[in-house]
């Protein structure tokens, strides 16, 4: 029953207010659906301290302005979400979320310790949560797309435990997405990874942003490699080692594309290479290097035209 009420609230809920849960509504554990600017949840009324907790695409976290009925503001434990692709999924976590349990007792767990409460279901589901990074590999096979359409040979590495993402007859192409349209900036995992001591190696950074139909998808980018003549069998079998098997409603999410930004990397392009340490060896007991570069200002080349493109 509680399932049922949280998605049928949801369907008529009005952005800014709180809409009460009826089979909870005469009992001593209220809740409420509420509709958010950046998303829609769940939320029970609260006294602890301030909890701000995120993972992947869901977020709990306390605030003192949910309206519970006109006029009257709470303080209450909220937990949403942004996907509403992952409406069904997203509401069972709800339900057991504000779920009473007997004589309350699964939500004076909650109340008592949501951190606690959290940690167990991102532990639970974090090994196999992949949705939040679907650009970066949507990202990886665009640019492949964009090179095949401009008659280079390129190859897709994916999962192949290779140094670089693409590879063509005269460079090595690393690739990063990002959804931030606001910030130039990349992480690059090791030393390694910008390392040019083999090959030409170019840098591609990829601008997306979340939509709910139109734009790219993994789906659609494998359909057009095909289009090309690539090798679309391969294309899934790395696909699903990735943990995006054919027939995932993942792979049907939807982005658009608004920049595919090509780099130079050169003795003027900011790194750390084997070659920035006496010897080419780490400080000892330093295990790896992780670090962010800010590409702003640097020059670059597009490699599509035209804002929102749908390759």
């Amino acid at each position: 029953m509680l399932l049922e009420d949280i998605k049928n609230n949801w369907k008529t809920d009005i952005l800014g207010y709180a809409q009460v849960i009826s089979s909870l509504k005469d009992t001593k554990y209220p809740a409420h659906t509420v509709k958010l600017v950046d998303g829609y949840g769940v939320a029970i009324p609260y006294s602890g301290d301030d909890v701000n907790e995120s993972f992947s695409n869901v977020r709990i976290f306390s605030t003192d302005n949910i309206m519970a009925s006109p006029g009257v503001i709470q303080r209450s434990l909220v937990l949403t979400t942004d996907s509403f692709e992952a409406e069904q999924p997203f509401a069972s976590l709800c339900a057991e979320f504000i779920d009473p349990g007997t004589d309350g007792s699964s939500r004076i767990a909650v109340l008592n310790d949501p951190v606690a409460w959290w940690g167990k279901w991102k532990e639970l589901l974090g090994n196999k949560n992949i949705d939040a990074r679907i650009y970066d590999v949507l990202g990886e096979l665009c640019v492949l797309y964009v090179l095949l359409q401009s008659g280079e040979n390129a190859a897709w590495n994916g999962p192949d435990g290779a140094s670089y993402d693409i590879e063509t007859d005269d460079k090595f192409i690393e690739v990063k997405s990002t959804l931030s349209r606001s910030k130039r900036e990349i992480t690059v995992n090791n030393q390694f990874q910008l390392d040019t001591s083999s090959k030409n190696l170019n840098l591609v950074l990829c601008v997306f942003e979340p939509s709910i139909q139109s734009g790219v998808s993994i789906n659609k980018i494998t359909e057009k490699l095909g289009e090309l003549g690539y090798n679309v069998k391969l294309v899934n079998q790395k696909l699903s080692e990735l943990g995006f098997e054919e027939g995932m409603s993942s792979r049907n999410k939807t982005f658009l594309l608004h920049e595919m930004l090509r780099y130079t990397i050169n003795s003027d392009f900011p790194r750390i290479t084997p070659e920035s340490f006496i010897g080419g060896v780490l400080p000892a007991g330093v295990t790896g290097i992780t670090y962010t570069v800010d590409l702003s200002g640097m020059t670059s080349e597009s490699m599509v035209q035209g804002a929102n493109h749908d390759i």
